[in-house]
């Protein structure tokens, strides 16, 4: 396929420009990205370098570490052992994995909550910990080196639990490793094994694994590249642990992730044959809780099996899943009313979903400006830069730092960093408890004048 022969011209001249821009923003050496439509791949490309030493070109057949994304792979062995009977969604984890201790019949974990994140369990730092460890930037250290271990971490955390009901959304890695367990014990087989003969195979994912050594003999695979303390993109190798396998664990390529999507928008087949029962699949894609990150959003999202659910992206209703590593991200995402999808990888922690949303919308033909990440950036970069009031008596500067923008006020040795919010066509600067309204006259990027409170700043150059 000819880049651009299905898409058009004018959408893959937008797409490449975007991501270009952004990979320069956000220091990413090496990006891949599939569109999908109906089956068929409309795009699809690498972008930058796999590996800087040697420079080596990224493809859309390099292998990446997904990170989260894996999940749905977890959520759909899960699904297949129910299938058979097997395992059962309101079953209590402690039925395979005996040393679970929930203290009652009424405080059992199920199946259906480790799926949901509707165990009630905070954050246990094992992400933190498999992640850490090989990488040598740990500065909490727990033993976790086996499941007994992680097990163990649970038990001691039980007055931790705020609610055991499965009526509250935490997001909970561990839950995905007990997954992992839970898969094989029922199934006699290793996770690894399982997910591969029942879900990677099937979907012609001949390249995806669980082995990290692959990144270092596979012709196509990336270098990761992880940021320092001192904010650099250091070379790291990817932090593959055992315990990590079943809720963050997978190795694969956009396009291999692209047969996964294709089967999601078919209902459970790929290539005529038959992955998932169509009913189970539909239990995994349905809303079972409201996640609420932030009191802001107007968007509601929610959680199946493995998978988020925007139900407002520009009126229809989108599902995917991202993930990251510290050395490399992913997310795939698809809207099944339109039958399109997109898969896209980088090697570095990168926010890799706005991207995606971006290429996603722009298949739909949709207004850009309409989404919140592209309207942020728009705002974000005409308030960037250096400001001064009249003839220079104070300074200021607006700067991004990761994906938030902060203020900082007064000259230099004095200043004063403050987070700035913006919400819709108003900007707001987080100073203790109160939410101070900055008004902004903007001609345009290089003519922007700021009151706050007593001052009137006006820009005089990039930062």
């Amino acid at each position: 396929m000819k880049e651009g022969e299905m898409l058009g011209t004018q959408k893959t001249r937008m797409i490449d420009s975007y991501i270009s821009d952004m990979m320069r923003r956000n220091r990413v050496y090496g990006l891949s990205i599939c569109l999908i439509k109906e089956g068929k791949l409309v795009y699809s490309r690498g972008f930058g370098l796999r590996s800087l030493h040697p420079p080596l070109p990224a493809t859309s057949n390099t292998l990446y570490g997904i990170g989260s994304s894996t999940k749905i792979f977890t959520a759909l062995a899960v699904l297949k052992l129910v299938e058979r009977s097997k395992v059962h969604l309101q079953d209590s984890v402690g039925e395979y994995i005996k040393r679970i201790s929930s203290g009652s019949k009424e405080n059992d974990i199920t199946i259906h909550q480790l799926l949901s994140h509707t165990t009630g369990y905070p954050d246990l730092g094992m992400a933190m910990g498999t992640l850490g460890q090989p990488l040598g930037e740990q500065d909490v250290w727990s033993p976790l080196g086996s499941l007994d271990d992680l097990v163990t971490l649970i038990n001691d955390a039980r007055n931790e639990r705020v609610s055991s009901r499965g009526n509250v959304f935490m997001y909970w890695n561990e839950g995905y490793v007990l997954l992992g367990k839970v898969i094989e014990e029922a199934s006699g087989e290793s996770y690894q094994d399982f997910v591969r003969k029942n879900i990677l195979l099937p979907l012609d994912m001949k390249r995806s694994t669980f082995d990290g050594s692959a990144l270092e003999t596979d012709s196509d695979s990336m270098v990761g590249y992880y940021t320092d303390k001192h904010d650099r993109r250091v070379p790291k190798k990817f932090p593959s642990h055992p315990l990590g396998f079943a809720d963050g664990g997978l190795i694969s390529s956009v396009t291999e992730l692209s047969n996964l999507v294709t089967m999601l928008l078919n209902g459970g087949s790929y290539k005529g044959r038959r992955i998932i029962k169509k009913e189970l699949l539909e239990r995994a894609l349905s809303p079972h809780i409201e996640v609420r990150f932030t009191a802001a959003r107007k968007r509601k999202t929610f959680y199946g099996y493995g998978i988020f659910i925007d139900n407002d992206f520009f009126g229809f209703q989108k599902l995917g899943h991202g993930g990251n590593v510290a050395v490399s991200s992913a997310y795939f995402g698809f809207v099944p009313e339109l039958n399109v999808g997109v898969t896209l990888a980088s090697n570095s922690d990168f926010w890799a979903q706005p991207v995606a949303d971006y290429a996603l919308a722009l298949s739909m033909n949709k207004d850009l400006e309409k989404l919140p990440f592209v309207s942020f950036q728009r705002k974000a970069e005409t308030l960037i830069g250096r400001y001064e009031t009249f003839k220079g008596s104070n300074k200021m500067q607006i700067s991004m730092k990761g994906s938030s923008l902060f203020m900082e006020v007064g000259n230099q040795g004095q200043s004063n960093s403050m987070p700035l919010v913006i919400d819709g066509n108003k900007i707001f600067l987080i100073l203790g408890p109160n939410k101070v309204n900055l008004e902004v006259n903007a001609v345009s990027k290089n003519d922007v004048t700021i009151k706050f409170e007593r001052y009137l700043f006006h820009k005089i150059g990039k930062i």
